[in-house]
């Protein structure tokens, strides 16, 4: 039996719900825009490839060193990790969309005061994170090579892309465990706690990028490879840390041997939030590939009809890959507030308070529309500033200023979906959030791509096909939340 200090009122069905948004988002926040930095900090390091000495290049690129290479290699280099991150993105949906799952039938077992169950949950989710870690791990040693072979014919692109993804994946465990249990904190509001995780791994990883990337003193320069040792090293920083506090914590979630023993029942219930919400985020594994071809396409295109000495292809890939992740740091607030609010919307959908459910749903809403109103104005205005951090040649830089620009408006509309879809996820109707990011990110968005590609033969016009699907993705929205709240919200007590 649990005492009564075991099972008192949680701070998340007694607390303001906007003052108990930002208290529990802010340490999200932190370490989700430290998160977003150090992806960026990957590309910044990556890009600078140019400044080593030929003998440094030589030992990098082997047999592939030509004089001259230097102009072009940090379009090369990240062109690469445009490549490989459809792959990143999948195995961190499968990471993040299982902790989805995990998170929400906690704060549901625990806004209903079903303890036992709480704990089973935890323990089960992170069995079914570190299986998932097994598929990847196997995936990054065997298909590497041959997912780089598909998706580019430039053979630097394809040794870059396949030494990052082969290491990233193959030893991927420290970011599923990690995720798995940072999710258990936020379940419980212990924000903070996860917040550390996330710090140590990203600060650890920014520090070994400088190092393992460029070189420094006695260790030599290697390269993107450099890049990707570093980040598993920040990974596992992180994951250690996990374990150290969820073995030494004292929290309402106490795991037992026996709680990770897979449970259909509960095995189901995670997924039935989890599922969708992977599918969700998965859908933008598709969403990168295809964009990939659309501009290796339409580079081709134009390399053909126009100045033959510009690579088109590396270029537009580029230019997306460098957009795609400068975009991160700002919608993080956006993602830090939801995965807060996530715990606040299951446990009051739990507890049955449907005042308490909306409040802190109205307050998620203007919170994230306010952040993007900054993010738009940032990205409008400061582009150009935000490009001299990366080393690329004159002409991506030019067009990756546009891309940033024109797919910027679309900004606002995103992050209403985004608080739309926490609401799907912490009232197990992750269904919902299937069905708008499929419509926004491939019958909305890759089609308007496509078009555009085919019929302008422009590039700006591609860019313009992402707030076109912001768009419409936030009417269709906008009704599957009214069914929503008719079938489940208006019900509650």
């Amino acid at each position: 039996m649990r005492s009564m200090e075991q099972i008192r009122e949680n701070k998340m069905g007694t607390e303001r719900e906007g003052k108990l948004l930002l208290m529990m988002g802010w340490p999200i926040i932190i370490s989700m825009l430290v998160q977003a930095l150090y992806n960026i900090v990957d590309s910044i390091f990556v890009s600078r490839l140019s400044t080593l000495d030929p003998a440094a290049l030589m030992r990098i690129l082997g047999d592939l060193y030509t004089p001259g290479i230097e102009t072009t290699i940090g379009d090369k280099a990240l062109s690469a990790l445009s490549t490989v991150n459809p792959l990143q993105l999948l195995m961190i949906s499968v990471a993040v969309g299982t902790s989805v799952g995990m998170n929400s039938l906690i704060s549901r077992r625990l806004g209903a005061k079903r303890f036992e169950d709480a704990n089973r949950a935890a323990g089960n989710g992170l069995v079914l994170l570190a299986l998932s870690a097994a598929v990847f791990t196997i995936i990054g040693l065997t298909l590497s090579e041959a997912f780089l072979n598909w998706q580019d014919t430039d053979p630097i692109v394809r040794l870059f892309g396949t030494e990052y993804m082969s290491i990233c994946l193959s030893m991927c465990i420290g970011i599923f465990l990690s995720c798995g249990i940072e999710r258990i904190m936020t379940a419980q509001g212990r924000t903070v706690v996860a917040m550390m995780m996330q710090l140590t791994g990203a600060i650890t990883n920014i520090v070994f990028d400088r190092i393992f990337v460029l070189g420094l003193g006695p260790i030599p320069a290697m390269g993107v490879t450099g890049a990707a040792i570093a980040t598993i090293i920040g990974q596992f920083a992180s994951m250690t840390l996990a374990i150290i506090m969820l073995a030494a914590s004292k929290s309402e979630v106490r795991l037992h041997v026996f709680d990770f023993k897979l449970q259909k029942r509960t095995v189901a219930e995670i997924y039935s939030v989890g599922v969708p919400s992977i599918l969700m985020q998965a859908v933008g594994t598709v969403m990168y590939i295809g964009m990939n071809g659309v501009l290796r396409g339409l580079g081709e295109y134009h390399a053909e009809t126009l100045d033959p000495s510009i690579n088109y292809v590396d270029a537009y890939k580029t230019a997306f890959g460098t957009y795609f992740r400068l975009q991160s740091v700002i919608f993080m607030p956006v993602f830090g507030l939801n995965n807060a609010a996530m715990s606040i919307l299951g446990y009051n959908y739990g507890a049955r308070n449907k005042k308490r459910f909306l409040r802190a749903y109205g307050m998620l809403t203007l919170f994230c529309a306010l952040f993007m109103v900054a993010g738009t104005a940032i990205f409008e205005l400061f582009a150009p500033q935000l490009m001299l951090l990366f080393t690329v040649s004159p002409f991506t830089y030019g067009i990756t200023i546009t891309a940033i620009r024109t797919i910027a408006w679309g900004f606002i509309c995103a992050a209403i979906c985004i608080a739309m879809g926490t609401v799907y996820g912490a009232t197990d109707t992750g269904i919902f959030g299937t069905i708008t990011s499929l419509a926004r990110q491939l019958v909305i968005l890759l089609p308007v791509a496509i078009l555009m590609a085919v019929t302008t033969h422009s590039i700006e016009a591609v860019w313009w096909a992402f707030p076109i699907a912001e768009a419409a993705t936030l009417l269709l929205s906008s009704f599957l939340t009214w069914r929503l709240y008719q079938k489940k919200i208006k019900p509650l007590a």
